[in-house]
């Protein structure tokens, strides 16, 4: 037996990736282990007893109109919103009030992107369980303000099986009706690359830089030239139906679980914020922040081009 042939084969991907993952693994495990510490501590231990649940702040919506207008969030605007708003207390009007403020601010001839998608796991394992996808009845698990614009008329929703957007606004078929033909979800066809074609703007409300799944269009629009490859090999036929009760066979690729592991998007904040990608606003207990779609994408490749430097850390190896 040649014991050296396994080094011998290419490798899937640079070093530094390998490395990577070895250093959060045992983060992770050391994390872990202190968790199990601190609750053995509490069991057996003399400890004082554990402080009440502070109350929850109270954020009235004018002071997220105004964050929204300071930020740059203004009439014709197209915005992609990725949210989590109950990080920011409770808010006055709830996921309603929170819709109807950001279709104000971007107005009638605006758009307003909801990522929509159907699940909240890891994109392969998704897959490969070989859903069904029905973009009439498919849930949004992407929080309270999806779930709300998917119940509000109006909107169109693109047929994807695992990365769907619900767009509204006069050109939201322009956004969402081709993203069935793409064979990765952030393709040239999809809403991703339209958002960043229409000069359009990014929203997080009260979620972090990991929850922007835009960073894919860059991989994406790169293609072999991006450092990682992000994807599995495996090809995923999925059966569709779009709101209209048509069938489709829809074919996509899922990201690497290995990959999905390793990732992490806070690692370019500071570049971001140094090129003017980014802005925010604390609100209540958390940060609305505004990102500008097409610098992100010319940051983050020249990041990779300049610094050797990505969402997956510094690459080399």
């Amino acid at each position: 037996m040649d014991f050296n042939q396994p080094w011998n084969l290419p490798m899937r991907h640079p070093l530094s990736v390998y490395t990577r993952s070895l250093q959060r693994d045992a983060s992770r495990l050391s994390a872990k282990i202190q968790r199990r510490l601190r609750k053995f501590t509490q069991e057996n231990g003399d400890n004082p007893p554990k402080p009440s649940r502070a109350t929850r702040v109270i954020v009235d919506k004018a002071a997220i109109a105004t964050a929204l207008a300071n930020l740059g969030l203004g009439s014709g605007d197209t915005v992609m919103v990725h949210s989590g708003i109950s990080n920011l207390g409770k808010i006055t009007g709830g996921p309603q009030a929170v819709f109807n403020l950001i279709a104000e601010q971007v107005g009638d001839e605006g758009h307003m992107l909801y990522p929509v998608f159907p699940f909240n796991t890891l994109m392969y394992g998704y897959l490969a369980s070989r859903p069904v996808f029905d973009a009439a009845n498919a849930p949004s698990k992407m929080g309270s303000l999806s779930e709300y614009a998917l119940r509000t008329p109006g909107g169109q929703r693109s047929l994807h099986p695992s990365h769907s957007i619900l767009a509204f606004g006069p050109r939201a078929g322009y956004f969402v009706g081709e993203h069935h033909l793409c064979r990765t979800p952030f393709a040239d066809l999809s809403p991703f690359a339209r958002l960043v074609e229409a000069k359009g703007k990014i929203l997080l409300i009260g979620v972090d830089l990991n929850s922007t799944t835009s960073f894919h269009r860059t991989e994406d629009r790169m293609g072999t030239d991006f450092p990682v490859k992000v994807y599995a090999d495996e090809i995923f036929e999925v059966a569709c139906v779009d709101t209209q009760g048509r069938e489709y066979k829809v074919i996509t690729q899922a990201h690497d679980p290995f990959i999905s592991r390793v990732r992490d998007c806070e690692l370019v904040r500071n570049a971001f914020i140094r090129a003017g990608v980014i802005r925010e606003a604390q609100i209540g207990s958390g940060v609305l922040a505004l990102i500008d779609a097409a610098l992100m994408d010319q940051t983050l490749e020249s990041l990779w081009r300049q610094e050797r430097f990505t969402i997956y850390g510094r690459i080399w190896g």
